[in-house]
C-alpha cells in the first residue's frame, strides 16, 4: 500500500511564490528567465532536474521539455512538489547519488545545488554519469559579493570564498568552469543572473557592490554576478 502523504499547507514556512500559479518574486523571475532561455535552445529529450528545490523550475521546464524527472534529498520538498506540480514525477534521492543507469538522460538541470552538496567533485561526477555522451548540462551556482570576493582574491584569501560558512561552498565563474572541465564537460555558454539590486544594504560596501551588480547586469557580465550559469556538454 502506498504511503499517505500529509498535505503541505500554505501556512508552513514554504514561501508563497513556490506554489503553482502564484506570482513569482523578483529573484525567482530572474532565475527562471536565465535558466529557461538556455533550456529552450536545446532539442527535446529526457530531462533530469537534480536537486529540484520546491519544483517550480521543473514545472516551468516541462512546458518545452515534457519528458522530465526530478529528484531532491528532502522528503518534504518531494511531498510539496508532488502536490503542486503533478503529473511530473518527483522522487527522493540519496545525498550521494541517484538510482538511474549510466547515460539515462539527454539533459540535466542543476540549479543552485552545488553550494549545498557535501562533495562538489562527487556531485559533478554523478551529473556526468547519468548524462549520455553529447548530452547537455544546465548548471547554476552561487558566489559571494563581487567587491569582497575581489578583495580576498587580491589579498591571497581566495580559498575562504569557497567555504564562507559551514556547509555552504561558493564557486565563482572560473571555479565552476574548472570544476566542470575536470569532469569532462565542455563549456558552450556562460551566463549569469542577479538578485534585484540593493537588497543587501547593511553598509557602504553593500551599496557600492549593488552599483557594480546593476552595471554588470546591464552589460551581461558573468564575473560580477552572484549566480554564474553554464550550458555545458558531456564529452566522451
Amino acid at each position: 500500500m502506498d504511503a499517505v502523504i500529509e498535505p503541505v499547507r500554505a501556512s508552513s514556512d514554504i514561501p508563497s511564490h513556490f506554489y503553482r500559479d502564484a506570482p513569482q518574486d523578483a529573484h525567482q523571475r530572474r532565475r527562471h528567465r536565465a535558466v529557461l532561455a538556455l533550456l529552450r535552445d536545446l532539442p527535446p529529450g529526457r530531462v533530469l532536474d537534480y536537486g529540484f528545490g520546491w519544483g517550480d523550475i521543473a514545472w516551468a521546464a516541462s512546458k518545452t521539455h515534457p519528458d522530465i524527472h526530478a529528484v531532491d534529498v528532502e522528503q518534504r520538498r518531494v511531498d510539496f512538489a508532488r502536490q503542486q506540480y503533478a503529473p511530473i514525477p518527483f522522487d527522493r534521492c540519496r545525498p550521494d547519488g541517484v538510482d538511474f543507469e549510466d547515460a539515462s538522460f539527454d539533459i540535466v538541470l542543476s540549479i543552485v545545488v552545488l553550494p549545498f552538496v557535501p562533495d562538489d567533485e562527487a556531485y559533478v561526477a554523478e551529473l556526468r554519469r547519468v548524462l549520455r555522451p553529447g548530452g547537455h548540462l544546465v548548471v547554476a551556482t552561487k558566489t559571494s559579493q563581487f567587491l569582497p570576493r575581489m578583495w580576498r582574491r587580491l589579498s591571497g584569501q581566495r580559498e575562504r570564498d569557497r567555504h564562507p560558512t559551514p556547509g555552504i561552498r561558493h564557486h565563482d565563474a572560473s571555479d565552476a568552469a574548472a570544476l566542470l572541465q575536470r569532469h569532462g564537460f565542455s563549456i558552450l555558454r556562460r551566463e549569469a543572473f542577479y538578485d534585484p539590486p540593493f537588497e543587501a544594504r547593511r553598509n557602504i560596501v553593500d551599496m557600492v557592490n549593488g552599483v557594480f551588480e546593476v552595471a554588470g547586469s546591464a552589460l551581461g557580465l558573468v564575473e560580477t554576478a552572484p549566480y554564474p550559469l553554464f550550458l555545458a556538454r558531456r564529452e566522451g
